[in-house]
């Protein structure tokens, strides 16, 4: 586990901060130079985000034995990556095994996800892709700019959450939330190159899918069960779980599990004595871990707060 924020001053000490990089920046642009890098690295998964004022040229190996997937969230020009134009939104992939040549122009941001061969296969696997199609042998997918940005962005807020609280991820737990919450941002984008299949599914074959979804929720209490597990468990793609919870609940598969997990929150709630099951108890035997985060969403859904809810004497 690695969780870092630096200011530079110098890209040279810029390009050493990122762990498991070998690489230069060379400044191009004139004026004093000023830079961040946030990172955040477990168990097969490093996400970063740099910044820098001027315009600088990055060249180097990527991590050894990784796939990384970069985003271009902000530039006062294109980006150019191994002589592709690169506009805001737009992502690149590399292996470990390619030199790169990036020309950042000045005010950049980008996001950086550097994933192992396991966390690739899992994604692979949800996405319901062949590895060996040449997806990730490209150096620029074409993805929908905005998808590229909304991710770009759900990316640094998993980052900032995480600096903000790095007890976040100090178990097994919650590395394994970290790991698929960016599995999942890559999977989000590299589903656009896929046609929907899911119309040859019978709305039976639909209501089986969000049945059994529903039945790994309540074995799975303690441990949220993701999209990522759902598609591993019922060796389905991510498309089709989404259309057929679409098709038969009218809404996403996120929030039809969170759905049930407060649903059994306020089961407990409401069948036991505050003394013998608080609030915090209770969110945390379904998986929430985050107080604030389920309080809003338990006001959301109900229409009061937990604190709120009737409790037996």
């Amino acid at each position: 586990m690695y969780v870092n924020h630096e200011v530079f001053n110098d890209a040279d000490r810029h390009a050493a901060a990122l762990q498991g990089w070998d690489q230069r920046y060379d400044q191009i642009g004139a004026g004093a130079f000023q830079s961040t890098v946030k990172q955040v690295a477990v168990d097969g998964v490093q996400v970063f985000q740099e910044a820098a004022n001027v315009r600088v040229v990055q060249r180097g190996g990527l991590p050894a034995g990784y796939t990384t997937f970069g985003l271009a969230l902000n530039g006062s020009a294109p980006f150019t990556f191994r002589g592709v134009k690169l506009e805001q939104g737009a992502m690149v992939v590399a292996s470990g095994a390619k030199e790169f040549t990036l020309h950042s122009p000045a005010d950049m941001s980008l996001v950086g996800i550097a994933i192992a061969p396991h966390v690739l296969g899992m994604v692979a696997d949800a996405a319901g892709l062949d590895m060996d199609n040449g997806l990730f042998d490209r150096d620029v997918i074409d993805i929908p700019p905005a998808a590229g940005i909304r991710v770009g962005r759900r990316m640094v807020e998993a980052l900032e959450r995480v600096l903000a609280q790095p007890e976040r991820i100090a178990d097994h737990e919650g590395q394994r939330r970290f790991a698929q919450e960016v599995a999942e941002g890559i999977l989000d984008l590299i589903t656009y190159h896929f046609p929907d299949q899911t119309s040859r599914l019978t709305q039976a074959c639909q209501h089986e899918i969000v049945w059994r979804s529903h039945e790994l929720v309540l074995a799975r209490p303690e441990e949220p069960v993701s999209v990522l597990d759902l598609c591993a468990a019922l060796r389905v793609s991510r498309r089709t779980i989404q259309n057929s919870f679409q098709a038969v609940a009218q809404t996403n598969p996120a929030n039809y599990l969170r759905s049930i997990r407060l649903m059994e929150v306020r089961r407990l709630l409401l069948s036991t004595p505050q003394r013998d099951v608080p609030v915090a108890e209770a969110a945390a035997r379904w998986g929430f871990t985050h107080l604030g985060h389920f309080a809003s969403d338990y006001r959301n859904q109900f229409g009061e707060l937990p604190s709120q809810t009737a409790r037996r004497s």
